[in-house]
């Protein structure tokens, strides 16, 4: 059994219709590894923000949609893990074309799409698309999921018409039960007021 800190709560616990990813449990990511603090694929945050989800996913089910969680808690160690791989030389020109074309490593924190110190580690963070419930295909985002670039700002203007729509459908989601998107990334949304604003968690997710 995993050992949770109260206040926390396992997604798939509380609202079991949701579409667990969890990317950083396997090497499918940018790092290319599965990233340290990741034991299993498994979603943990916050109470309050895991109980606004629900409200979320109940409001994207009537659109015959589901959310697909990419990220929620995220240990301190990971974003630990994160620092040391972009202090490594770069050895896959692959995962950096498919995930960080335009810049090295270093950069992904000067550009602010990696932090320091993470609000995913505070337990009300969640990184998530959305997915047609019968087919289970994701919708159209124009840029995946941890796609560094500009491409993937939420109100990006080089995507397309669909795409720009499906964005602003998760946005208009997820701001109507207290969430607020992070603009450099359309996946990226933390709770607020946050229940813990002032401290970093450090559990496995398992």
């Amino acid at each position: 059994m995993a050992k949770i800190p109260p206040g926390f709560v396992s997604l798939a616990d509380v609202c079991p219709t949701l579409k667990i990813e969890m990317s950083y449990s396997s090497a499918d990511n940018f790092t290319g590894e599965v990233v340290a603090g990741y034991k299993a694929k498994k979603a943990y945050l916050a109470e309050a923000p895991a109980m606004a989800l629900c409200l979320v996913q109940a409001e994207a089910q009537k659109l015959g949609l589901s959310l697909k969680i990419f990220d929620g808690y995220r240990p301190v160690k990971a974003v630990a893990f994160f620092q040391l791989w972009a202090q490594r030389p770069e050895t896959n020109p692959h995962l950096k074309e498919m995930y960080y074309p335009g810049f090295t490593r270093l950069q992904l924190f000067d550009q602010g799409y990696i932090a320091k110190r993470s609000s995913h580690s505070r337990g009300s963070a969640v990184d998530l698309t959305l997915v047609e419930t019968n087919t289970g295909k994701s919708l159209d985002m124009g840029s995946a999921f941890d796609y560094f670039h500009e491409l993937s700002s939420t109100e990006s203007p080089h995507v397309t018409e669909e795409q720009k729509r499906n964005r602003l459908i998760l946005r208009s989601l997820m701001e109507e039960k207290g969430f607020k998107n992070f603009s450099q990334e359309w996946w990226h949304y933390s709770f607020k007021p946050e229940p813990y604003p002032d401290q970093y968690f450090d559990f496995d997710v398992e």
